[in-house]
């Protein structure tokens, strides 16, 4: 896999280096200019090259973007950093200092609510009211981390829509349409809120299109595909090994597995009960697992935590390293566009090939649609958990058969972890090693449900040890 670029030291900017320098293979590159303190140059893996500007304001560091190469010269980005960094040492934000031909505003305090308190309120008397608990707090993350780093300070009715543009802009310019197309989502909510209450007199967004279109992913893996994310999610071990198999084997989303708590997994592990706030269409939704997943469930660590995948060093909150985890998946097996998601339409995909009804297929998704509509979805209340289960086994021979056929073509080795949790008394004495792929010729070999329990004694585990003290002279 790739590394991600380096951030280079310090040069003297040219026009020819800014023209020549490299196109990362993936993210930004920044170059500080060695003439002007902060001023920078910011290189994308799309070609996009533009100046920027790092300041201290208001006790925190900001990023202002000056603008593209070569719409604006070298020249004249370090005469506009020059005197942006004036008005920065005067106690200005640089994001209000009018340009050479605009007229400055009288200096004054800003009229009206500012945008970080406005924001408090929206997301408590918004967000946390009409919305899921998970659903509020991406929502706040998402306007905190796009818009209130641009915003602070700012007057709520100073904000207009060429300042959302420029937002959206410039994550359209990054290749992130899907994060332009969610940002604005949330902030024309946010500002038809804030019209709604009588804070502005019309929402900016309200003339505003969305900057992209939203594709509907039609993706559907291959066997061979299924095959190679099964032995590379081996190959990893915990946590994300044991993840990525059982959203193969179950067909739920990514937060319901990741989120799983120890007390909604029923008896012998032979149920999931997902309550209502952990669904997406917050229904409450019963899953029958099967004895590979139950297997696989017994034979991961436990943590003193009430999740079955706890947050690394944070034993209180989920599993939340996808992008890290999905990094080193992606490096096992390069497999052209696909995503975590791409596994349910997969799994509907070939439940259907396998026979199975629609209806069926829909409550193993947990999908609200045409089956459960009308009259049908008023009076028919079944769960219809004999015909899931059903289904479900028939989808974990189909996977058994899969992986089968087709092996590794070379041994899997996960890359190093930088940092290991250290281990505690709390944890028990297994560890995830149920369907590793030591070598190519063992893997026909389907693992048992023996081969899933093995037990390691707290003798091999590597504790972590106190160093010793050095005696002076």
């Amino acid at each position: 896999m790739p590394k991600r670029a380096a951030r280079k030291t310090q040069v003297v900017l040219n026009d020819l280096m800014i023209r020549q320098w490299p196109v990362p293979e993936r993210g930004k590159v920044q170059v500080p200019d060695g003439t002007i303190g902060g001023l920078g140059l910011r290189v994308s893996h799309t070609g996009q090259r533009s100046f920027y500007l790092t300041y201290m304001h208001q006790g925190r560091a900001q990023r202002l973007t000056l603008g593209p190469y070569p719409e604006l010269k070298l020249a004249a980005a370090r005469l506009k950093a020059a005197r942006l960094i004036e008005a920065v040492n005067a106690g200005q934000d640089p994001r209000t200092v009018p340009g050479p031909g605009d007229t400055a505003a009288p200096a004054s305090a800003p009229k009206g609510p500012l945008f970080e308190r406005v924001l408090e309120d929206f997301v408590d008397l918004y967000c946390k009211v009409h919305n899921k608990a998970s659903t509020a707090a991406e929502t706040e993350r998402l306007l905190r981390a796009t818009f209130l780093s641009r915003w602070r300070g700012r007057a709520l009715l100073s904000i207009t829509a060429g300042d959302v543009l420029a937002i959206l802009d410039e994550l359209i310019r990054d290749n992130r349409p899907s994060a332009a197309i969610h940002a604005y989502s949330n902030i024309r909510t946010f500002f038809g809120w804030c019209e709604s209450r009588r804070l502005i007199p019309e929402s900016p967004c309200l003339k505003l299109k969305p900057p992209a279109k939203k594709a509907k992913r039609s993706r559907v893996l291959k066997d061979q595909e299924v095959a190679k994310i099964w032995h590379a999610a081996s190959a990893m071990g915990y946590p994300y090994g044991p993840i990525v198999h059982l959203l193969i084997l179950t067909l739920q989303r990514r937060g319901e597995i990741c989120g799983m708590r120890r007390g909604e997994l029923m008896g012998d592990f032979s149920l999931l009960k997902l309550p209502p706030e952990r669904t997406k269409n917050g229904e409450a939704h019963d899953v029958p697992l099967l004895p590979r997943a139950r297997a696989l469930l017994k034979s991961l660590p436990r943590f003193d935590s009430e999740y079955v995948f706890p947050a690394r060093g944070k034993l209180e909150r989920p599993f939340s390293g996808y992008s890290p985890g999905k990094r080193a998946l992606d490096a096992l097996c390069p497999i052209d566009a696909w995503t975590l998601h791409d596994l349910r339409r997969t799994g509907a995909t070939g439940l259907g090939n396998l026979g199975v009804a629609p209806h069926i297929i829909e409550r193993i998704l947990n999908h609200s649609s045409e089956s459960f509509d009308g009259v049908s979805g008023l009076y028919n209340r079944a769960k219809y958990l004999p015909q899931m289960r059903e289904a479900l086994a028939l989808w974990a021979a189909h996977v058994k058969r899969v992986v089968k056929a087709h092996p590794p073509e070379k041994t899997l080795i996960a890359p190093r972890k930088r940092r290991r949790p250290p281990l505690t008394s709390t944890m028990a004495t297994t560890v995830y090693c149920s369907l590793a792929v030591p070598s190519p010729d063992t893997h026909n070999s389907w693992p048992t449900d023996s081969d899933c329990s093995k037990m390691i004694s707290k003798s091999s585990l590597r504790l972590r040890r106190k160093p010793r003290r050095r005696l002076a002279g």
